[in-house]
């Protein structure tokens, strides 16, 4: 078993702190989001806890609310393109794969 209190508080990738075989990412809308990218292998889980965002993945918009799970899949451009101020996204990904991300102007 493992327990990793207070999670949620930390915003911020967890990998190696963690030691859990996946990269864990907590962001709230209360600070700006990065810009848009695509993964050439990866596949990126996000999973609103609370609030509302507005995700692009390709050329679709997305209007997530508390609960739901988008799934982005490898080589699809993605970016968030608004998030409530109470929302806090939990994103989930395999380890870092070097040269994986691709940031698009």
């Amino acid at each position: 078993m493992k327990i990793i209190p207070g999670l949620l508080q930390n915003e911020g990738w967890h990998l190696a702190e963690t030691g859990l075989p996946i990269q864990l990412g907590v962001k709230s809308g209360a600070t700006p989001f990065g810009r848009g990218h695509l993964h050439r292998t990866m596949a990126e889980y996000f999973l609103l806890l609370r609030g509302e965002l507005q995700l692009r993945v390709a050329d679709r918009e997305l209007a997530m609310k508390q609960g739901d799970l988008v799934v982005v899949e490898p080589g699809e451009a993605h970016a968030v393109i608004h998030a409530s101020r109470d929302s806090l996204l939990l994103l989930l990904m395999p380890p870092p794969v070097e040269n994986d991300k691709i940031e698009l102007e």
